[in-house]
């Protein structure tokens, strides 16, 4: 019964690290599996595998997180996410001087959480593109040729207009600044691509709104 038991823990072991094998993407997790197995695999009964485990099954977590957040990492870079590739980017330096998994997880936690802050601040700054209706309607009503009576009509448009820009730009920033002291709003990072890409408008286009978006929130 015993050798049978034995036998069928190598099994597992062997299994466990085959299913990584030859796939690039998870080349630590094998190597940190290959090892694990094969420390199974020199042992006579299931005893002696106590004294030669050591840290390596902790060893395994660590190098599947590892691969993981390397993808992770590579995805992001790919997709010009300047920001969200910050937590790869610090998990993958720390990743390595983890003595335990305990340690490995609160490094994970902690760095997950200051991204996830990161995160947030960054894309608040797409208050510009919310925005951009309303400054097509600041256009629209100072531009529109009107009898004289309706001209008060439109100045008042164009007034309610920039105040709700103003409020909002406003209300963003002072959400924010509980997160992150000292947040602005940043409409000038809207060009990078991350940002960019969501805008079906050319260049000039662009420049031009964040032009008159800053020209109202710092008024």
């Amino acid at each position: 019964m015993a050798d049978n038991l034995l036998d069928e823990y190598k099994a597992y072991y062997a299994v466990r690290a085959e299913r990584y094998a030859g796939n690039p993407n998870y080349s630590n997790s094998y190597a940190a599996e290959k090892r694990l197995s094969d420390a199974f695999q020199s042992c006579n009964s299931l005893d002696e595998f106590k004294d030669k485990m050591g840290d390596l099954n902790e060893r395994c977590a660590s190098a599947l997180a590892k691969d993981q957040y390397i993808m992770d990492q590579k995805h992001f870079k790919k997709h010009k996410e300047a920001v969200r590739v910050l937590l790869s980017d610090r998990i993958l330096e720390k990743i390595d001087s983890c003595n335990n998994v305990n340690d490995l997880f609160t490094m994970i936690g902690e760095e997950s959480t200051k991204n996830s802050i990161e995160v947030s601040m960054d894309e608040s700054n797409d208050c510009f593109i919310e925005n951009w209706k309303l400054l097509d309607d600041i256009e629209l009503y100072s531009n529109a040729e009107v009898p004289e009576k309706y001209k008060a009509d439109m100045d008042r448009m164009v007034n309610i207009t920039r105040e709700s820009i103003i409020d909002n730009a406003k209300s963003r920033e002072e959400n924010n600044q509980a997160w992150e002291e000292g947040w602005k709003l940043n409409p000038d990072i809207i060009v990078e691509y991350r940002f960019r890409r969501l805008l079906p408008y050319t260049d000039e286009q662009v420049q031009t709104q964040i032009e008159r978006f800053k020209k109202i929130i710092n008024s």
